[in-house]
Parts: C-alpha cells; sequence; structure tokens
C-alpha cells in the first residue's frame, strides 16, 4: 500500500509539472494521450538523463496484467506476458532503442494482446524516457520524460 500512494504522490507531482495532449494514432485505431515532463530548477538533483544520447527506453509503470509487444520502426523489440503491481518500487520491465543511425524519428508500437488494443506514434527525440501506463479500459497514456522516477 505505502509503495502504491508513493507511485500516486509521484504521478500527482509530476503531473503537474507535465503538458498533455491527446493525438490520434498513426495505424492503430483510436487515441493516446501524451504527456510531456518539463524539467524545473526544483528537479535539480534528481537523476537527469543525458541530452547528447541518441536513445530511448520504454519504462511499464504502474500495474500491467497483459501480453505486450513492443516494435520500434516495425521491428519487434519486446514480447513478453508483463505482469507488474503497483507495489513495485522500481522499473523492472523496460526495454531501449537505439536511434543514432535513423534518418527519421523513430516510430513506437505497442500492442496489448490480452485487451485487444495499441498505440503508435513518433517518438519525440528530445526525452530519453517513455513511461507507458494502460487502464483496464485499455487506453493508453504515454509520457516523455528526461527524469529518472525510481531506479
Amino acid at each position: 500500500m505505502k509503495s502504491k500512494l508513493y507511485l500516486l504522490l509521484i504521478l500527482i507531482i509530476y503531473g503537474c509539472s507535465s503538458q498533455e495532449k491527446v493525438i490520434n494514432n498513426i495505424t492503430c485505431p483510436g487515441q493516446v494521450t501524451l504527456q510531456y515532463d518539463i524539467v524545473k530548477k526544483s528537479d535539480k538533483g534528481k537523476p537527469i538523463a543525458k541530452k547528447g544520447l541518441n536513445a530511448f527506453t520504454v519504462y511499464f509503470i504502474n500495474e500491467f496484467n497483459d501480453s505486450i509487444q513492443g516494435y520500434v520502426n516495425d521491428k519487434l523489440y519486446y514480447d513478453k506476458y508483463l505482469k507488474t503491481s503497483s507495489n513495485s518500487d522500481n522499473l523492472n520491465e523496460s526495454f531501449g532503442y537505439n536511434y543514432s543511425k535513423d534518418k527519421k524519428a523513430p516510430i513506437l508500437k505497442l500492442i496489448s494482446k490480452t485487451k485487444k488494443t495499441c498505440f503508435d506514434i513518433e517518438i519525440d527525440k528530445k526525452y530519453k524516457l517513455v513511461y507507458v501506463f494502460i487502464t483496464n479500459e485499455g487506453k493508453w497514456t504515454v509520457r516523455f520524460s528526461n527524469i529518472y522516477y525510481m531506479r
């Protein structure tokens, strides 16, 4: 319970410092909510991703009980039954992608085979961390950040 409250507090704090918009997916049906964390002076001392990094890491946040596939530019990089709880204090489930040789912005696509839903978006290269949430109803939220929440 303590961990769940901790995660909720983090989401509220960072949610207040993030911008949000809803966009249509590229090929998946429906929409996805995008959030953008802004690094502020008050974030000094927090672990921040290196700006010059030509890569991003996708972290799965909160509760997942899904068979998840993760693609970048139509190539499979993650295929796993993902069972996480909100009691977790760290981010154990993730995958990364190095786009240093890509000419165009990479396209991230995640599929929940369990909930029969997906999203696909262009990665914003200004951000190195991509936190992904999914509701029980299959609605996706993607938060672009340069702030490590937990390590």
